[in-house]
């Protein structure tokens, strides 16, 4: 199995997810949901484990489907590759509990996993481009990411906060927009061929697993690679 498909193997029609956290439901759910709108192939923001209970069930869950992801910070952090400072004791003793749980072979394929991928379409990373624990909240966080980046569409998780944040960009001045989806909403993500400005996308599905807040509504979306459409879709998780 390959973590990552090449850009010719990419379908025209791709859910993204993010942020599972050890929530087998809440990845079953979103896999139905995913299978009932045609599309087969899925990519995730990372964060396969911490917090949830399942890390085991949720890691054999996307080998056996074959569901192509990059790591996350929990990840990295069960794994030894990262270090705790900063974390909360809450986090920190879940995560402990996960590498006392987690096999040696989802061990192995956590391991493997890289901190993000990129092709000419797009970028797929956890918090950001620059750093993969870096958090994407405001209008500046965004602009410091905008001088490095290797495409124009980034998905990113980290938040778990489903949103959009778009930048137009043309001769040193740029326009700025933040928009927070609703239930099936739909943004492009592509301009017009010859046209004089240039747009710079950060998407964020949201959560399947650990929605934060007082409501139990996970999100992912689907990407239209040739309309460049991406839509949001929503689902209670209990």
């Amino acid at each position: 199995m390959s973590i990552f498909p090449d850009i010719e193997q990419l379908a025209d029609r791709v859910a993204v997810i993010a942020d599972p956290h050890a929530n087998l439901k809440g990845m079953e759910l979103c896999y139905e949901k995913i299978k009932s709108l045609g599309i087969e192939q899925i990519l995730c923001c990372g964060d396969l484990v911490g917090y949830g209970h399942e890390p085991n069930e949720v890691v054999e869950f996307f080998r056996e489907h074959n569901i192509w992801t990059i790591s996350g910070n929990h990840d990295r952090l069960v794994c030894n590759q990262a270090e705790p400072e900063g974390w909360n004791p809450f986090a920190l003793k879940k995560i402990e509990w996960t590498k006392s749980v987690l096999t040696e072979v989802n061990h192995a394929y956590l391991s493997a996993l890289p901190e993000n991928m990129t092709t000419d379409d797009y970028c797929l990373v956890h918090g950001a481009w620059s750093d993969s624990d870096k958090y994407l909240f405001e209008e500046k966080d965004f602009f410091e990411e905008l001088e490095h980046l290797p495409a124009t569409l980034v998905f990113y998780g980290h938040t778990h906060m489903p949103g959009v944040f778009q930048f137009l960009l043309a001769e040193g001045k740029y326009d700025y927009r933040h928009l927070s989806p609703s239930q099936d909403s739909d943004v492009y993500v592509k301009l017009l061929d010859g046209s004089p400005v240039m747009l710079v996308s950060f998407i964020n599905p949201g959560t399947v697993g650990y929605p934060r807040g007082m409501d139990n509504q996970a999100t992912f979306i689907t990407w239209e690679r040739k309309a460049g459409r991406i839509s949001y879709h929503f689902f209670d998780l209990y």
